[in-house]
């Protein structure tokens, strides 16, 4: 080896290095689809509190269900009053544009007799082909039955995260919900009258106000809402089911109301 070739190799290598580097920061990670299982379950005891059909939401992170303290959407309105997700599917399908996020509603058929609703006790799962760019975040929503306008679901669009920022699936998530969870959309005023669910006579129908979503106090009687009387709790809905006085008083502290598990779909053989 001459004395040009030893000086010209170290220049070579260094210019290598930095290419490799270049194209590695310019060549963008691509996209994966994976199988994923969503699993809700209603935690309630008997005698506890049911909720409605669940919308789940699969994004990029940029879609905001509501803000605590701000004014609720039509479509969230609707889901917290009446348990009905269409104007809120077509608000998200809006929202995502072309990002290509998705949506879907999950219901419990063994829940009460004509309406797939989650019942104490009740599971249900399903199966969906998700992106780990453009869905590596999700979102749901569902009422609190019977109620005004209770509801679940999560506020921060990144609070559930599938996939990282390389699009590796982040593993078994499991979210607890608890009483303390439950919020107000604040559309509706909390008198228990024209509940859904117990003594509603259509939708829509009760008191009309324009509150900001908070925390829900809790049923009227309530450990954390008391001095009035209980209409709710102790109270019949349909086919004389009876609301517990203790069961379905989610106020009560370290209530659990229900679970979300999503996981990946194990392959065939396992």
């Amino acid at each position: 080896m001459n004395k040009q070739e030893r000086k010209i190799k170290p220049a070579f290598w260094a210019f290598a290095f930095a290419l490799t580097a270049f194209l590695t920061a310019a060549v963008p990670l691509q996209a994966q689809t994976h199988e994923i299982m969503v699993t809700i379950e209603n935690l309630a005891p008997p005698g506890g509190v049911y909720f409605t059909p669940v919308w789940l939401g699969f994004h990029n992170g940029s879609y905001d269900l509501f803000d605590p303290g701000g004014l609720a959407a039509a479509g969230l309105e609707r889901l917290a009053e009446d348990g009905d997700a269409t104007a809120l599917r077509v608000e998200f399908a809006a929202a995502v544009g072309d990002t290509g996020g998705m949506d879907d509603v999950v219901t419990a058929p063994e829940g009460f007799a004509g309406a797939p609703v989650f019942d104490p006790g009740d599971t249900a799962s399903a199966q969906y082909t998700v992106d780990s760019t453009m869905n590596r975040y999700a979102s749901f929503v569902s009422m609190i039955i019977p109620s005004n306008d209770a509801f679940i679901g999560n506020h921060n669009p990144q609070h559930i995260e599938l996939f990282d920022a390389d699009g590796s699936f982040k593993g078994k998530q499991i979210i607890t919900i608890l009483g303390s969870m439950i919020w107000d959309v604040g559309t509706e005023l909390n008198t228990e009258m024209d509940a859904a669910f117990i003594n509603q006579t259509a939708p829509n129908a009760g008191v009309t106000t324009m509150c900001p979503v908070l925390p829900h106090p809790g049923f009227l009687g309530s450990y954390g809402n008391p001095g009035s009387d209980p209409i709710i709790l102790g109270g019949t809905g349909p086919d004389d089911i009876l609301f517990d006085l203790v069961a379905a008083d989610f106020t009560l502290p370290y209530t659990v109301v229900a679970r979300i598990i999503i996981e990946p779909v194990p392959a065939e053989g396992q």
